[in-house]
């Protein structure tokens, strides 16, 4: 967001409700689809860390009015849930916007599931996904709420979620999976890293490369 000018008026110390209030507009945003999960939340740790009225005016600066004070809108197509999806000799690879697809299958492939961009409503977001010779894999935004279930053959059941505050309005992820020489595995990841391990890694040494020499 771009920064505001500075107000003409004086400055008002917003309250705990004002703060709440704006949160509760941001949960609403993102069921409307105008901002994901990984914005939420950033929004979200700003409204709590405001200290002003006009700090809290900002985050919701390039949102509409609430839904009581415009008209309302006509069908969204983009929010229809994707039914399933099966395939053999290839990958499922899919990054969730609007909608995700409840069930996935694939053999002599991986089922990867990037849900750190979906705009949802829904309170429970439930998965079942499978492979044969493969992984299957979920990836959550920092702060929601995931549990992975199922069993494996030849695989292991891995977990990896950051120890953080769950975010208010986030739906809970729910997946049901299994493999066959496969691991299942649930894993979260701040806004804008890489899901690729190998390629965070690079994203930090470039990091480091670029930054000026400490004096």
């Amino acid at each position: 967001m771009s920064e505001q000018p500075a107000p003409d008026g004086p400055v008002v110390r917003a309250s705990d409700a004002e703060r709440e209030a704006v949160v509760g507009r941001l949960q609403t945003a993102v069921g409307e689809g105008r901002i994901d999960l990984d914005e939420f939340g950033q929004r979200v740790e700003a409204a709590y860390a405001a200290t002003t009225t006009v700090e809290l005016d900002q985050l919701l600066a390039d949102l509409p009015a609430p839904a009581s004070a415009v008209p309302a809108v006509g069908e969204i197509v983009g929010e229809r849930t994707t039914g399933s999806i099966a395939t053999v000799f290839g990958d499922v690879k899919l990054t969730a916007t609007t909608s995700v697809p409840r069930q996935a299958n694939t053999v002599f492939g991986d089922v990867r599931i990037d849900l750190r961009g979906l705009r949802t409503s829904e309170e429970t977001v439930a998965l079942q996904l499978g492979t044969v010779f493969g992984d299957v894999e979920v990836i959550v935004s920092e702060g929601v709420a995931a549990e992975i279930e199922g069993w494996t053959v030849f695989g292991d059941r891995r977990t990896d979620l950051a120890p953080v505050p769950r975010l208010p309005g986030t739906p809970r992820v729910v997946v049901r999976g299994w493999t066959v020489f496969g691991d299942l595995k649930l894993r979260s990841l701040a806004p804008g890293e890489s899901p690729s391990r190998w390629r965070a890694v690079l994203d930090r040494l470039a990091e480091r490369r670029a930054a000026p020499p400490t004096p």
